[in-house]
């Protein structure tokens, strides 16, 4: 499965990043495949791990944390359509990909044409912490993956 993440604070914002399947570093580190431009966000804040069947968020000890939907991440967390995600000022909106539906026409099944989830139920994540201020700009330095493709879906370098 690929998901995509719309910035909907920080910098650019209206954006989207697009991740395909893969395990994805983010901080201010230069090893990082997305580095936020932000003193808030760790040197390796968070990871990001997206498989087949789930996208999960796992912190790395951060300083400030990673938030899912207001609330700390304890370890690891699994997201759904619509959590957003917090990284110091960086806060992205989940966006699954469709989910196939078998819909019955006749004695026939067929797969409607692909639209992006509407309502996807968000992962569990148990925390007894506060929301996070934001205060910064959050704007990116890079967005390269490992493959070097750029993660908001231009070529250009």
């Amino acid at each position: 499965m690929s998901v995509k993440m719309k910035v909907v604070q920080g910098k650019p914002h209206g954006s989207y990043l697009d991740f395909p399947e893969g395990d994805f570093v983010v901080g201010r580190g230069p090893e990082c495949h997305v580095r936020p431009n932000s003193e808030l966000i760790s040197r390796q804040h968070c990871m990001l791990l997206i498989s087949e069947h789930a996208v999960r968020v796992r912190d790395l000890g951060s300083t400030n944390g990673t938030l899912v939907n207001g609330k700390r991440v304890v370890e690891e967390c699994e997201l759904g359509h619509g959590d957003t995600l917090q990284l110091g000022p960086l806060v992205l909106e989940v966006v699954m990909p469709p989910v196939p539906v078998a819909v019955a026409v006749g004695a026939n099944a067929a797969i409607p044409e692909a639209a992006w989830a509407t309502e996807v139920p968000g992962g569990v994540c148990p925390s007894e912490a506060e929301p996070a201020t934001i205060e910064d700009t959050g704007a990116f330095t890079s967005t390269e993956t490992r493959s070097d493709h750029d993660i908001l879906g231009n070529d250009e370098r």
